[in-house]
């Protein structure tokens, strides 16, 4: 499909719900790919299953390590170790997130900044660690997974659509400052996602429907490439048959 053999990911929330199909994603196309997690042991879970895509001890191509992504020391220490294992850092692509019900009517300003925090303010941290080795190369892609409630606010999900369209449009502001380093900065826009969490909640709806994990990694995986070099500022529904 795509050669990333020679790139370096460094991929957050990796142990979410379309975290295992983004990385294997990556790992397919030969990348090497870093997670920061906040449970280790849900880390090294997810890479030992793995099996042979992980790598070798002479050759690892999966760095896991605990960090929390949305502490800016820690990510910038963790950012150092990724560019000390491999010498560069050429992908962050974000893939944090949940979903978190809240009222407009309510003004609960609690709720709405709690998911401000999970969202927006961890991926800003993440992302912007990630520039610095970036920029000094003079070659990046970022590229954050939001939903289409950026587009448009929608019942019960004040909070949820807020913090999504303030990524949407600090995401195209990255890209305006930036597009002129050889670094591109996208959204990616599901819509609702195949996953347990979302049928358990609309058990009467149809899943077939929705987008697959393997559907939003294809387009991550796209915009992570010297193929897409031309897109940038740009959001990109995956609404799949809904």
């Amino acid at each position: 499909m795509f050669d990333l053999s020679k790139r370096a990911v460094v991929l957050t929330g990796a142990t979410g719900n379309i975290g295992s199909t983004v990385l294997r994603a990556y790992l397919g196309q030969g990348a090497h790919v870093a997670i920061p997690v906040r449970d280790l042991a849900r880390g090294d879970a997810l890479r030992a299953s793995l099996g042979d895509l992980a790598g070798t001890p002479d050759d690892p191509r999966v760095l896991v390590q605990a960090a929390d992504p949305g502490d800016r020391a820690a990510i910038e220490g963790f950012v150092e170790q990724v560019v000390r294992a491999w010498g560069r850092l050429d992908v962050v692509a974000n893939l944090i997130g949940g979903y978190a019900a809240s009222d407009a009517a309510s003004g609960d300003l609690a709720a709405y900044r709690a998911y401000w925090d999970q969202k927006v303010a961890t991926i800003v941290a993440a992302t912007t660690a990630c520039l610095r080795p970036m920029r000094a190369r003079g070659y990046g892609r970022v590229v954050n997974v939001a939903s289409t409630a950026a587009l448009k606010g929608e019942k019960g999900a004040a909070g949820y659509a807020m913090a999504n369209a303030a990524l949407l449009r600090w995401t195209e502001s990255l890209a305006e400052e930036v597009k002129r380093e050889g670094i591109t900065a996208n959204s990616v826009l599901p819509r609702i996602i195949d996953n347990a969490e979302n049928r358990a909640a609309m058990p009467k709806a149809d899943p077939s429907r929705w987008a697959t994990a393997a559907e939003i990694a294809a387009v991550v995986l796209f915009l992570s490439t010297d193929e897409a070099s031309g897109i940038t500022g740009s959001a990109i529904p995956v609404t799949a048959r809904t």
